[in-house]
């Protein structure tokens, strides 16, 4: 037996009208159709649901019941068919995203904010990894999406990918050094100074960015440290050398520490780029919505 939501519906209106003209008044539709979906109902369910006079229309035993339970059937119909629109149109569901360490900053919270404002049903898994190790989780499907830097393994026909922030990269030093007191300094100004480096092991991109910055221009400072951030902050704030650092993650308000753009750099490589990667064939409707909600109006879609 398959009972269609239109008739059920029908019998509803009726049971609780306990008038098959007002009933159809309700419905929109003539009488006498009525009284036949009505009798066709009963015939499917197998069971006379309604005792008829001249003068009343009155529920039997079994229609009793079926008026309880068909209410609370339609409703869980309806609620269904809700959350399935909800799921398929992105404003439900699940989503696990990846996010690189120097996103934490600015982007992520500001993304995640923004996010959860408009969609505060979708359940999201956050992972914390290095860039490669995301794209990787990209690829085999247990990442949605990950806000990531540059890495090789971008370039994969399977992926999609879209850059959603350009950080400036400023140079980080104690505010009484020397440099400090310039508005910009000459990336030539680096040539010799104690500065502390990114690894190339944990931090792999910003190793790179600042090695071709430096062959680019004939640099060469003396490295006397590596590490990835915020721990090389700290390493600037104690005085061990200077630092890249990208904008986002440079210490706000007054401290111990200032920030100053380069003067001279060429091929925009004071600038670190972070990227949105998911596989071109991601299917999950949350993901479309978290990306419109990643990306300015205007933006440009994500390209391969």
């Amino acid at each position: 037996m398959a009972l269609t939501s239109r008739s059920l519906q029908a019998f509803l209106v009726v049971a609780e009208e306990l008038h098959f003209g007002r009933a159809a008044r309700r419905l929109h539709m003539s009488q006498p159709p009525l009284s036949q979906q009505i009798r066709q109902f009963e015939h499917e369910v197998g069971a006379s649901l309604f005792t008829r006079t001249t003068r009343s229309v009155q529920l039997t035993p079994a229609g009793r019941l079926l008026f309880e339970r068909g209410r609370q059937l339609l409703a869980d119909g309806e609620a269904a068919a809700r959350a399935a629109q909800r799921l398929a149109r992105g404003e439900a569901g699940r989503m696990t995203l990846g996010f690189t360490h120097s996103t934490v900053y600015e982007v992520l919270p500001r993304a995640l904010q923004a996010f959860r404002g408009r969609y505060p049903d979708v359940e999201l898994e956050l992972k914390q990894f290095t860039s490669g190790l995301l794209v990787e989780g990209v690829r085999a499907g247990r990442v949605d999406a990950a806000l990531v830097r540059f890495s090789p393994s971008m370039q994969d026909p399977e992926l999609r990918s879209t850059i959603i922030a350009r950080d400036p990269m400023l140079l980080v030093m104690p505010s009484d050094h020397p440099l400090a007191e310039l508005a910009a300094v000459p990336v030539d100004a680096l040539h010799g100074l104690p500065f502390v480096g990114y690894s190339a092991e944990d931090s792999r991109y910003f190793h790179d960015l600042v090695e071709a910055l430096f062959a680019r221009h004939g640099v060469r400072p003396e490295v006397v440290h590596t590490s990835f951030l915020p721990t090389l902050v700290a390493l600037v704030e104690a005085r061990m050398g200077v630092a890249l650092v990208p904008a986002p993650a440079v210490p706000r308000g007054a401290g111990a520490l200032v920030a100053r753009p380069l003067a001279g750099v060429a091929d925009g490589l004071d600038r670190a780029d972070l990227h949105c990667v998911l596989r071109s064939d991601n299917a999950n409707p949350v993901v479309r919505s978290f990306v419109d909600v990643l990306l300015p109006a205007g933006h440009a879609p994500p390209h391969a």
